[in-house]
């Protein structure tokens, strides 16, 4: 069995160094996008947080990033379960979404 290497402190940076020399088209669609001004659009979609902090729980997920998460889904034509799955496995997608 091959032996993993610990991930080093700058392969993320190499990685995306080089997704833009294959021109990634998603930090295209980034750059040429202003994604602020849709976050008041989306913002008057969902009704106000009613939920009570006080009990805990997990915070509610950044509209804007499933707004974006929904475009890759069409883009892509992924089922819920394989968009899932891409935005854990792609580097560019944890990238246009604001993870990394």
């Amino acid at each position: 069995m091959k032996h993993q290497q610990t991930p080093g402190l700058f392969d993320d940076h190499f990685i995306f160094e080089k997704l833009n020399k294959l021109n990634d088209p998603l930090e295209k669609l980034d750059k040429y996008i202003d994604w602020r001004i849709f976050s008041q659009t989306l913002e008057e979609c969902f009704e106000p947080e009613t939920k009570d902090s006080s009990k805990g729980g997990r915070p509610a997920y950044d509209r804007l990033m499933l707004f974006k998460s929904s475009i890759l889904q069409s883009l892509y034509n992924l089922s819920d379960e394989q968009l899932e799955y891409q935005i854990v496995d792609r580097s560019s997608f944890k990238r246009f979404l604001g993870l990394r």
